[in-house]
């Protein structure tokens, strides 16, 4: 199991619910990472054992960005967890898995997520780096990976597939995006099981739609 360099433990977490709203709203949530705090926002499942999220933004992006995707996840039955990503070197591999860690750690200890049903959702650089803890982590169901990009490979060129196995793996990319087309085309013709290939629908509501049917049967 992947443990970076993050010191994880349930006494480190600080559960701030700030927002009240419907049960649809997310909490705030810091994770304890060494000397920083990492910032989150936790959507609790409806009901117990249910599957769950972990949603990874782009480098430079906010876990605000995922709200949408979040709140139609949350609708549809699953906990989600999105985070920010913590202050390291952008070069730093280790460190942006150490953040993945202790996201994913935190949804396994929550009461109502079933902790052998949680997948990965990461954008851009967080798609990247979604698939490269995946493949060192087992216990990561799936993987989504929107306009992927290749930076997860080693010093060789070799793609972080290995490990994965044969777990499903959802890859979308815009159209007219030609390095994340060709990276979804790399990565499902050297995929072991199952691959899937999206282009990117042109509305948040398609895309929340598109995932979530890929979702369905395999989380």
């Amino acid at each position: 199991m992947v443990r970076g360099r993050a010191v994880f433990s349930l006494s480190g977490l600080i559960l701030l619910s700030l927002l009240t709203a419907g049960c649809d709203a997310p909490r705030p949530v810091q994770l304890l990472m060494g000397d920083q705090l990492l910032a989150a926002l936790y959507w609790e499942p409806p009901r117990r054992l249910s599957p769950a999220l972990l949603l990874l933004p782009a480098e430079g992006g906010r876990k605000e960005n995922w709200i949408p995707l979040a709140t139609r996840l949350r609708q549809e039955g699953y906990g989600v967890l999105a985070l920010d990503w913590s202050r390291h070197d952008p070069a730093d591999r280790e460190a942006w898995l150490a953040d993945v860690y202790a996201g994913f750690a935190f949804l396994r200890a929550q009461k109502k997520v079933d902790a052998a049903r949680i997948g990965l959702v990461g954008a851009e650089r967080g798609a990247s780096v979604a698939l490269d803890f995946a493949a060192r982590e087992p216990l990561a169901r799936l993987v989504v990976l929107l306009s992927p990009g290749l930076s997860g490979s080693d010093a060789t060129g070799e793609l972080p597939l290995g490990d994965y196995g044969a777990r499903p793996l959802l890859l979308v990319a815009a159209g007219d995006d030609a390095v994340a087309t060709e990276a979804a085309r790399r990565l499902a013709a050297a995929a072991q099981g199952e691959a899937v290939v999206m282009r990117l629908p042109a509305t948040e509501s398609e895309r929340g739609a598109e995932i979530l049917a890929f979702l369905r049967p395999r989380l």
